[in-house]
């Protein structure tokens, strides 16, 4: 099975994964994606006996791996991987192939196999950046889009990561990744005027498990407490592919 290649000129898909992750739940992301459909890379901060490509700034974690938090709000270590993904992702040597990129958190499993068209349709933006909003909360970033033709996407993404590695993220209220995304976004729609597409306020959803609420007929973002149960409660639609 190859999880990445370089003849899609469309959106390349991104995850990251450990070895304890890749047991636990990352299985069920490779072994439901739609690898006929659409290309895919996984980056690890250790080696992984599946194709992947090494996260190589490793400072942040040996410095901060020790520090004693009190909520996933403040736990600026698990969840700075993502936003360094995301970074190291614009200098893989085949992103030029790629007009854009899509992370997809892998506590997901594919219901059915969704397609460029499928991309196309749903997520892609000729702003910056697509994300699911939630009303009075920050953004579920289990799905995001960036569109590498707009000429501040790159910006962007560089400035969320720079926020970990200059250790400005601990000036902020809360440290993880989805409220940092936001943090940053909400700055520059206001100081710059840069543009961004909120698939919330598209769909017209509402909170809670956003996911379900825009993509459940075709993934199951199974986080949190969902890891546990094997699906999300709220997805009617899990029953539909039984091979992940």
């Amino acid at each position: 099975m190859r999880y990445y290649h370089k003849q899609n000129k469309g959106t390349l898909v991104i995850t990251a994964l450990n070895c304890r992750l890749l047991d636990e739940y990352g299985h069920r992301f490779l072994n439901s994606f739609p690898k006929d459909s659409l290309d895919l890379t996984v980056f690890s901060e250790e080696h992984l006996p599946i194709p992947h490509r090494a996260l190589p700034y490793k400072q942040f974690y040996l410095k901060h791996k020790d520090k004693q938090i009190n909520s996933y709000k403040m736990d600026a270590v698990r969840f700075h991987w993502k936003p360094q993904a995301v970074s190291t992702a614009l200098r893989l040597d085949y992103i030029s192939n790629y007009d854009s990129i899509l992370w997809i958190d892998a506590d997901t499993v594919f219901l059915k196999d969704i397609t460029q068209q499928w991309i196309d349709d749903n997520v892609r933006t000729e702003h910056i950046m697509s994300y699911m909003g939630r009303p009075n909360y920050y953004s579920e970033t289990g799905l995001l889009f960036f569109n590498l033709k707009n000429p501040n996407a790159r910006l962007y993404i560089e400035t969320v990561w720079n926020y970990y590695v200059s250790e400005r993220v601990f000036e902020l209220t809360e440290w993880h990744d989805s409220y940092v995304w936001d943090y940053v976004r909400a700055k520059h729609e206001h100081d710059y005027k840069w543009q961004f597409r909120n698939l919330g306020v598209d769909y017209k959803v509402p909170g809670g498990h956003i996911a379900v609420h825009l993509y459940g007929d075709v993934m199951d973002h199974r986080k949190g407490k969902r890891k546990k149960n094997a699906k999300s409660p709220e997805n009617t639609a899990n029953n539909r592919r039984k091979r992940a």
